[in-house]
């Protein structure tokens, strides 16, 4: 459960820090002191998208900061556990806004993204709005709410991606078959383009060393000529070098009789004159090899002639021809064999389409048998929020569909009967916008009761109720704060007065700003709170005793569960 809330430089609140205890906490102020901006500072550390605004005027960046106590909740600890964070029966979710817009997000003390901020923070809290009552009669809504009241995600889950994966066969089937009605102009081109390549004798070759033969026949005579008078300067005249070294080793041989110190320059001379010999008789070796080929020079003329014109005309280099030919051939045989390809994928289709069926056709029936739950339960919770004798039924029928939907077959509608004897009709058509607000609130009562998040915010959720079915959502809210943590923004004093315990926000001015406070109010406070709620301006003394009463009955023997 949320335990701490901390609250810097947010909107119009300058500071604010918040404990919190299990139960029912409910937070009354006058309308824009700022009860809704405080939710709003939680909602952000939670995951909600942030904007500049979310800065308070003349400061630099909002802070803020939520202590969760996550001892025995298993679906927070594993999430912490598979993310590789550290806990020790706590969790503080963090986030930096500048003012710029940009934000930071932390888990205990870890970088993360806003996303992970979310996903942990829809495991810890459930936020139902002042408006979501304008959304219950939307079809996606009202299919939403029936899935969460079944607990269908994981089939909705399975549903969603067979429905994936036939648009993914779809998609592929889609555009193969685009390329088969062009496929005979491709395959000529193909055709073409494969014949120009088949002059080339790609397999193997390499084009530097066929550039380098082709230089050597094209400048074959020059080349021997060079070779020629390089071998006749190193042996094959009386004044080469070859003769020169021999006649100086001569000299050395006979220094090195007198003097054995120059041995060593007569040992370099003599590996000298064998070297020359060895240069000699490899370029006697590449002379005799040098032979004009006019013929093999032509070829290699066509050949690297032939593969500059392909290369400049699909805009590759030369060694990119052999694997560009290869795709050539790659797709000229795929729409070769294409017409097996479109009839495979037709088969993958059909089976996609199998498979979501089956799907669909599970979670049709578990939507069938959570409507009938949930349908009780909301005509229970009717005749207790002030329509007596309504009735609440919920819809399932097949719709028709072109292709598979990711939310299924069925088309959802809520149907209602607000007075006794009516006939039940769409709840968009029927229901007024009290009866829309009470039937709303009946809704996130029983699905929270259900779906069990640690921590429940009801912010002005209580909107178009009074009077005594006012005291009713007061102590349903009560009875659940009995289950699991529940905040409440209000301003019906009956509601408040249900309330475990009592926070008060207030808006202050001075120079010029307007500030934000909340504080924990005392059993005294509270009493105060609810008799200026009950009385407004001028509280007297039958006020406070009516606040008086209010709080005795809320704290006496718990009423009987109403069946919400």
């Amino acid at each position: 459960m949320l335990t701490a809330l901390q609250v810097k430089d947010f909107a119009i609140i300058t500071r604010s820090s918040l404990e919190l205890d299990a139960g029912m906490t409910t937070l009354t102020g006058e309308t824009g002191a700022g009860k809704s901006i405080l939710l709003g500072a939680l909602g952000l550390v939670l995951g909600d998208r942030a904007s500049p605004s979310a800065v308070r005027d003349s400061a630099e960046r909002a802070d803020i900061s939520a202590l969760f106590d996550i001892d025995n909740i298993a679906s927070v600890t594993s999430w912490l556990s598979d993310h590789s964070m550290d806990h020790d029966g706590e969790c503080i979710l963090r986030r930096v806004v500048t003012r710029d817009g940009k934000s930071r997000a932390y888990i205990n003390g870890t970088p993360v993204t806003v996303r992970n901020l979310r996903e942990l923070g829809q495991l810890l809290v459930n936020i139902h709005g002042q408006h979501d009552h304008q959304l219950i009669t939307l079809p996606d809504t009202q299919r939403e709410i029936l899935d969460d009241f079944g607990k269908n995600t994981p089939l909705l889950d399975k549903v969603q991606k067979a429905c994936n994966a036939w648009a993914e066969k779809h998609r592929e089937l889609d555009s193969i078959t685009e390329r088969l009605k062009a496929r005979g102009d491709r395959l000529d081109t193909l055709r073409y383009q494969l014949q120009e390549f088949t002059k080339l004798s790609l397999e193997g070759i390499d084009f530097d060393e066929v550039d380098q033969e082709h230089r050597r026949l094209a400048n074959a005579t020059e080349l021997k000529e060079l070779c020629i008078g390089a071998m006749d300067l190193l042996q094959d005249n009386n004044n080469s070098t070859l003769s020169q070294l021999t006649e100086a080793e001569k000299i050395l041989t006979t220094l090195r009789n007198q003097d054995g110190s120059i041995a060593d320059v007569a040992e370099l001379l003599n590996s000298a004159r064998i070297q020359v010999e060895e240069a000699t008789d490899s370029l006697r070796h590449y002379n005799r090899a040098i032979e004009p080929d006019p013929q093999r020079l032509q070829a290699l003329d066509e050949t690297l002639s032939t593969a500059h014109q392909l290369a400049k005309k699909h805009r590759i280099s030369l060694p990119e021809l052999a694997g560009f030919a290869q795709t050539l051939q790659l797709e000229f045989e795929e729409l070769e064999s294409i017409d097996e390809s479109v009839e495979s994928l037709n088969q993958e289709v059909q089976q996609a389409v199998k498979t979501y069926n089956a799907v669909a056709k599970k979670l049709s029936a578990k939507r069938k048998s959570a409507a009938l739950q949930l349908s009780k339960h909301l005509t229970r919770a009717m005749q207790t929020l002030g329509m007596k004798g309504g009735k609440f039924d919920i819809e399932i029928t097949g719709r028709k569909l072109d292709h598979p939907h990711p939310g299924g077959v069925d088309q959802v509608v809520f149907k209602v009967s607000a007075n006794p004897g009516a006939a039940l009709r769409a709840m968009s058509d029927v229901a007024s916008g009290g009866e829309l607000s009470r039937l709303s609130l009946a809704v996130q009562l029983i699905t929270s009761e259900r779906n069990r998040v640690p921590t429940l915010i009801f912010d002005e959720v209580d909107t178009g109720v009074g009077g005594g079915v006012a005291e009713t959502v007061g102590q349903q809210l009560r009875q659940l704060g009995g289950r699991c943590q529940v905040l409440c923004v209000t301003h019906l004093p009956q509601v408040a007065a249900q309330g475990h315990h009592h926070i008060k926000v207030s808006k202050k001015s001075s120079d010029k700003k307007t500030l934000a406070e909340s504080h924990i109010l005392t059993r005294e406070q509270s009493l105060e709170e609810i008799a200026r709620m009950l009385g407004g301006v001028k509280i007297t003394k039958r006020t406070r005793e009516h606040a008086r009463e209010m709080l005795a009955a809320a704290n006496a023997e718990p009423q009987a569960d109403s069946g919400a």
